[in-house]
């Protein structure tokens, strides 16, 4: 699923929103971080973000009003390694 975002002002050249779109081998998930700030994440298609990973994009607490799609979950960081292997 792609990733729509709303922003607070309209006077945006894109209407007021913006969508990062799936596809060409790529993914989107999005996390809302503890100062309300939105990071926005790619991975390759299956794949995994890892957990130092930086966002491809941030917006402010107040720059955007709601987002909707894939959200960042566990099962997109990159496996743990297992002592010994």
């Amino acid at each position: 699923m792609s990733i729509r975002i709303q922003f607070n002002s309209e006077d945006r050249g894109d209407k007021g929103h913006y969508e990062y779109e799936d596809g060409e081998g790529r993914e989107y998930r999005y996390a809302v971080l503890d100062n309300g700030a939105l990071a926005v994440f790619e991975k390759e298609a299956g794949g995994s973000i890892g957990k130092d990973e930086a966002p491809i994009s941030v917006y402010g607490p107040h720059a955007w009003f709601s987002v909707s799609g894939d959200q960042r979950t566990k099962a997109d960081d990159r496996p743990g390694r297992i002592a010994g292997f």
